[in-house]
């Protein structure tokens, strides 16, 4: 199984995440040695199959929508019915009850969608985030939105948030989970018992919302991964890429 490896000035432990192409990577401290990184990444491989076998589980849930007059898009939990125009001055618009996609940019759907959920995503999200902040006590320096893959959301240096742009699709309370869980990352840098106590301090209810984001995300989130996971074939043995990484 190849992974890559990311070495973290401000990592203490070892961890695993699947990126967005898919693929593997251990997130290690700058000082371990790649001896110590297979012998733990081997220890791992039951939990790694079984995480790559749910990831291809959801990305085969994932309808991905076909763009016609009538078709459901997801924005904030609730849904609204897409309708294609002849006419329009912009390829994609929202009117608050109706989205609107020219039908000469029907070819780009997609990424016009995209592009249109990064755009209201980061404002709509800071705005948000700011507010959660009251309950998290940790204010953030930035809020970016773009593709994350399979990550919901990630805390970078110098207190900078990033969500996935699929996120503004699910509802309110499961987006609050989300940044909620970015936010007191900046606090607790991995999940240790601190974190989690953390957690249930702002957020009671955070295993329900945990539970509704990992069982409905198929639901709401319908634009499909471009690239789903996918494992190595070979004899079990583990070969490995090195990179720093600066977050």
């Amino acid at each position: 199984m190849i992974f890559e490896v990311r070495h973290g000035p401000r990592r203490r432990s070892l961890g695993l995440t699947v990126d967005r192409s898919g693929e593997l990577v251990v997130h290690a401290p700058v000082a371990t040695l790649e001896p110590e990184l297979r012998t733990w990444v081997t220890s791992k491989l039951l939990w790694v199959h079984q995480k790559l076998a749910q990831k291809r589980e959801m990305v085969r849930d994932v309808h991905p929508p076909e763009f016609v007059s009538g078709e459901s898009i997801f924005y904030l939990g609730r849904s609204y019915r897409l309708r294609i125009v002849d006419k329009a001055r912009a390829p994609l618009r929202f009117d608050g009850e109706w989205f609107e996609l020219r039908r000469g940019a029907t070819p780009k759907a997609a990424q016009h969608f995209q592009r249109w959920f990064m755009d209201e995503g980061t404002a709509w999200l800071r705005s948000r985030s700011a507010e959660l902040e009251r309950l998290s006590g940790q204010a953030s320096s930035k809020v970016i939105v773009r593709d994350l893959g399979f990550r919901w959301g990630s805390c970078g240096k110098h207190r900078t948030l990033y969500f996935n742009w699929r996120l503004l699709q699910l509802p309110v309370k499961v987006i609050d989970y989300v940044v909620l869980h970015e936010q007191v990352h900046l606090l607790h840098h991995n999940h240790s018992k601190q974190f989690w106590k953390a957690m249930d301090s702002v957020l009671p209810d955070w295993p329900v919302r945990k539970q509704e984001l990992e069982r409905d995300w198929g639901r709401f989130a319908r634009f499909a991964l471009a690239t789903p996971p996918s494992e190595a074939a070979g004899n079990g043995g583990i070969a490995s890429t090195s990179k720093v990484s600066r977050r």
